[in-house]
């Protein structure tokens, strides 16, 4: 058993993205049971529905360990209030949104966002309330106090970074797990810092982290079989955390539309954008995308941005539109090709992984 099963009690070193509006209880505890770490995903998630979800999955896991994700970026500690925003930009942003609101037949609007609540202190309470076994820290870093009381309950602390000095950084504070988001990864761009690169591909970006770090480090972008899997960890990874293969999954909260936009998708389809959230992340491509890009209007902070966008993505979901949800995916959608249990896609890795590792040594010796 590797190093990072072992610190995680976990049979499989792979890991699930805690991804929002895909990780549910039903997700995470299904990889779980399979033999790797499920992550809820708990941004945005009130205190008493947040501990309702924990205590679902561990009822569904049983006694397998289980994470929850967490973002710690500092425009959301405490969330940026609207009346900080200049006016002239929340017009533009709602003159660009409106033609999207007419598209999915939403009312149109002038008004500034509501004041997102700060739901982030009560929901870290939970954690360690309930003692999962993993936070995954998400766009920041926690400062050593509160990765102090983390550890005091008994909670693994894992961090991901999208270049070497926030890995520095992560370590210094005594972290468990880093994760080396590379630039091919779906969902948000890693990075709180004003201009931290995060294009730096997981090939050349996990080795350089694995060398800078003396804690295990886990693998995240581009992989979603088990060929990415042996490249990982022989890039020095002790594991890999895989976000877009599990959106395509049956337990996934995901709409169908997403889903069947990912299984007809190759790697060249998605691109990185601020147009959904006013965080970068990497979606597949879409009319939404193209219309909000090309109008020029600029994009709030904060989640502020998402808050203008809700009634125009539960259109979307609704009415099956994919061309106009934010469809979080990696550039390894060129390679995921079915919509299986979740539970099928760890057993699967694994197994082409061993299959791998065996036409290796089996070609090496016939040299």
């Amino acid at each position: 058993m590797s190093s990072l099963c072992q610190l995680l009690n976990i049979e499989h070193p792979i890991l699930q993205s805690g991804m929002g509006r895909v990780a549910g209880p039903e997700l995470a505890a299904e990889v779980s049971r399979a033999g790797g770490l499920g992550i809820l995903a708990g941004l945005n998630v009130a205190a008493d529905a947040l501990r309702a979800q924990i205590r679902q999955l561990r009822d569904l896991a049983g006694d397998a360990p289980f994470g929850v994700n967490l973002w710690l970026h500092p425009d959301l500690q405490p969330p940026i209030h609207p009346a900080r925003v200049r006016s002239d930009d929340i017009a533009s942003v709602n003159a660009a949104l409106n033609t999207a609101r007419r598209a999915v037949d939403v009312p149109e609007s002038m008004e500034p966002p509501e004041p997102r609540p700060d739901l982030l202190p009560e929901a870290i309470d939970v954690m360690l309330d309930e003692r999962v076994a993993v936070w995954s820290v998400g766009l920041g870093l926690p400062d050593s106090d509160l990765v102090l009381r983390c550890h005091e309950r008994g909670v693994k602390v894992m961090v991901m970074i999208a270049n070497v000095d926030d890995a520095r950084a992560a370590a210094a504070l005594g972290v468990d797990i880093i994760v080396a988001q590379g630039a091919e990864a779906g969902g948000h761009r890693s990075t709180w810092r004003a201009g931290a690169r995060s294009d730096v591909g997981t090939l050349s970006l996990v080795p350089e982290v694995v060398d800078a770090v003396g804690v295990p480090v886990v693998a995240a972008g581009g992989i979603a079989d088990g060929r990415g899997m042996v490249a990982a960890l022989a890039l020095g990874a002790a594991g890999v955390l895989l976000g877009t293969r599990f959106v395509a999954t049956r337990e996934s909260l995901a709409p169908e539309s997403w889903k069947r936009q990912i299984l007809k998708s190759t790697s060249d389809a998605t691109k990185v954008t601020s147009a959904f959230t006013g965080f970068p992340a990497r979606v597949l491509r879409n009319r939404f995308v193209d219309d909000y890009e090309s109008s020029g209007a600029p994009v709030l902070p904060g989640l502020l941005q998402a808050s203008l966008e809700e009634s125009i993505w539960s259109a979307a979901k609704r009415d099956d539109r994919a061309d106009y949800y934010p469809m979080y995916a990696g550039q390894s959608v060129g390679v995921i090709r079915d919509l299986p249990a979740a539970g099928d896609v760890v057993r699967t890795i694994v197994e082409e992984a061993r299959d791998v590792l065996r036409n290796l040594v089996i070609e090496e010796s016939g040299n």
